[in-house]
């Protein structure tokens, strides 16, 4: 079966460079199950280690290789399974670890998820997909939190609102991806939406 959708992770950075210590570019992602991440390694020596024996709460393990390796390797897994993945690098200089600065997380939302229930009304969120601009339109005269998280976790946008008419969220400057809205009381119930940005 071929993966819906294919995200792209790179590996780098060494710690004898301060100025480039190790990294994931992005460190965070939010996919749904069935994507694919691929890691591509572009300096230094490296692995992608999320295995159950350090990770047990991952839905399930996965590693590029148990060691670090140098070179231009690309290493690919697909998330079927939903949750949140951790994972990190195993490499060490000197009695420092890359996990200091080289560690990920993937969240993986599940596509055929019953959606939930808003307890403030019918709540649209259109045109998905979206390409510049996302419209809310939801009837609700509660104060509700909104927070909009982009497909690499960046918080980008975080307000308060209280309204009965539609909402357009401006995503111009976002890259394309999976984006995740979630609304909030002051009671602390919760909504959570997934749409994709082109």
């Amino acid at each position: 079966m071929m993966a819906q959708t294919n995200w792209a992770v790179e590996v780098g950075g060494s710690l004898l460079d301060p100025e480039n210590l190790p990294y994931y570019d992005p460190m965070v992602l939010m996919i749904q199950a069935g994507d694919e991440v691929t890691w591509t390694n572009v300096s230094g020596s490296h692995n992608v280690f999320g295995a159950l024996s350090e990770f047990p709460e991952n839905p399930e393990g996965f590693m590029s290789n148990s060691s670090t390796q140098s070179g231009n390797w690309v290493y690919s897994h697909t998330f079927n399974i939903p949750g949140v993945y951790n994972y990190h690098c195993t490499g060490s200089f000197q009695g420092q670890f890359h996990s200091t600065t080289q560690h990920g997380t993937i969240t993986v939302l599940d596509a055929n998820s019953i959606e939930e229930n808003s307890p403030w009304g019918e709540l649209t969120l259109y045109p998905v997909p979206a390409t510049t601009v996302v419209n809310l339109a939801m009837e609700s005269p509660e104060r509700l939190r909104l927070e909009l998280f982009a497909p690499d976790g960046r918080l980008v946008n975080n307000t308060t609102i209280n309204t009965t008419s539609t909402i357009a969220l401006d995503l111009g400057n976002e890259a394309p991806g999976l984006y995740l809205l979630r609304l909030v009381d002051d009671q602390g119930r919760m909504v959570t939406r997934t749409f994709v940005k082109n």
